[in-house]
């Protein structure tokens, strides 16, 4: 009785050539499944950074239309923030914080301006490389600073800025946009439209696709 006990146990058990087949089986499935995954969390990346700017146009787009007020979207190196333009006794100002378009403090997002021909020179002072530590009178200006501007009506103001064919946003995969988001590593990039209505759109890809 005992010994039949004991060989209904081995029969139940792994052994450890069983459990070692195992583990290797699961090391080498989790080696397939990996770049799948990472690639998701990369695209995931790159679309945040674009909800962030588009959430951006959005609340400066409802600011001009609501407050009969010009708004701004500054893109900073570092990130983007809202700017409400003077309007009659009011000095106008930023709005809210740096919005950071990375994750931490690194560089994984960056992002170009298309057909952008503004100098700094032309730009208005208190929208040069504004930083958070900084007062008024030390503000800097910085070549990567670009200001979009939206009238009162909520359309865009495109200044020096050129506003790309549509066709070439909307074609699969989008082949331009007004503004583009790369990702540091990858091939994934998301194009962004921006209307001249003050509506934002966005579509990833690859660059060179």
């Amino acid at each position: 009785m005992a010994m039949k006990l004991s060989q209904e146990r081995s029969k139940s058990g792994f052994t450890l050539v069983e459990m070692i087949v195992t583990i290797g089986i699961i090391i080498m499935v989790a080696g397939f499944i990996a770049p799948a995954v990472s690639a998701i969390f990369q695209d995931r990346r790159i679309e945040n950074a674009a909800s962030v700017i588009v959430t951006a146009f959005n609340e400066a787009r409802n600011s001009a239309v609501t407050k009969k007020q010009e708004h701004s979207v500054v893109f900073l190196k570092s990130g983007i923030r809202l700017y409400a333009h003077p309007k009659g006794k009011k000095e106008g100002g930023f709005i809210g914080g740096l919005r950071s378009l990375n994750v931490g403090d690194s560089d994984h997002i960056t992002y170009e301006v298309l057909s952008s021909d503004t100098s700094v020179e032309e730009m208005p002072v208190e929208l040069q490389s504004q930083r958070e530590e900084k007062r008024t009178e030390h503000w800097k200006p910085g070549r990567e600073d670009i200001v979009i501007k939206l009238r009162k009506d909520g359309t865009i103001d495109f200044g020096k800025l050129d506003d790309i064919p549509s066709y070439r946003f909307q074609s699969d995969p989008p082949t331009g946009g007004d503004l583009i988001l790369h990702q540091k590593g990858s091939r994934a990039a998301c194009y962004i439209d921006i209307r001249p209505t003050g509506r934002v759109v966005s579509k990833v890809g690859e660059e060179g696709s």
